[in-house]
């Protein structure tokens, strides 16, 4: 089998890249065009919200949440451990007598 000629390779790869741009370029635009429709169509179908204003209570403001702050606490050092080599007893050799 031959080995492609570079030519053809970038040729190839350039190609490749130019049909995926425009598919995912349609892809999203279709995809905006549609979810686009969907807003404006809801807008269309809800009533206005009635506003009836009473007198007896009136509205006391939106709390604003407040993130607490977080204090940077450096983590302890964890104690560092020494490598013991375990202990291993030597057996004698075993000596077998031949008849």
């Amino acid at each position: 089998m031959n080995t492609p000629r570079p030519r053809a390779v970038v040729i190839g790869s350039l190609s490749l890249f130019i049909a995926l741009f425009v598919v995912l370029t349609f892809e999203l635009s279709a995809s905006a065009s549609t979810s686009a429709g969907k807003a404006q169509a809801t807008r269309k179908a809800r009533p206005a919200p009635a506003e009836t204003k009473t007198d007896a209570e009136p509205e006391a403001p939106a709390a604003e949440y407040l993130e607490p702050e977080a204090e940077y606490v450096e983590p302890e050092p964890e104690p560092e451990v020494e490598y013991v080599e375990p202990e291993v007893e030597e057996a004698p050799p075993v000596v077998t007598s031949s008849s």
